[in-house]
């Protein structure tokens, strides 16, 4: 039970960061790559980390049938906001762009509008996954450390993998199905592996 729960936290981990180097192509045909499509970017990231954490925890502290309720909808939102990336992600940019001339404000709708609700969706299950080991026996501190410790070495290999194995060899529309793929299996193991937690 315990590897096949350390593998999905490592690979949403790398679906995190991958997601953010392919969100940037996403947008250089329309903004470049300067430094201000990579401040809004990475502050929309970071934005979508945070709240997605703080509502997380909010429903690891749910009734137990809430709970459940929560995590399947928090993965639903996931993949469905995952899958209107990759089929609309580009088309939609294209029209943002037409509609908002400034840079900043096409840039600010773009990347909350395209990106931050799968990133929100996917960091709501990190306090879930700490509440996961904790009801093992694993005391909360250490777990904690382990999940986001686990959590941050599959960023690490998602920001790799996808930068230099994954980008170079195909296309960006590829990819974004890959990964709503790779999400649609990986929530639907941790949601089952979350509902263990409230066994007896």
């Amino acid at each position: 039970m315990l590897p096949a729960f350390y593998v999905v936290v490592t690979v949403l981990g790398i679906l995190s960061m991958g997601f953010q180097l392919l969100a940037s192509r996403l947008l250089n045909p329309h903004f470049g790559s300067s430094i201000i499509v990579w401040a809004w970017l990475i502050s929309t990231f970071l934005a979508a980390f945070s709240i997605g954490s703080m509502v997380g925890g909010w429903i690891s502290n749910l009734a137990p049938a809430a709970r459940r309720r929560g995590q399947v909808a928090g993965a639903v939102l996931a993949v469905v906001s995952l899958a209107v990336t990759a089929l609309f992600g580009r088309t939609l940019l294209g029209q943002i762009e037409v509609i908002f001339t400034e840079t900043s404000t096409a840039l600010l709708v773009s990347c909350l509008g395209i990106f931050f609700l799968p990133v929100t969706s996917l960091s709501l299950f990190g306090p879930q996954c700490v509440q996961f080991l904790a009801s093992r026996g694993t005391p909360p501190g250490k777990a904690s450390g382990i999940v986001y410790g686990v959590s941050t070495l599959g960023n690490i290999a998602g920001v790799m993998l996808t930068a230099f194995a994954l980008i170079p060899h195909f296309p960006v529309s590829t990819l974004l199905y890959l990964w709503l793929g790779v999400a649609v299996l990986s929530l639907a193991s941790l949601v089952r592996l979350l509902r263990l937690s409230d066994s007896p």
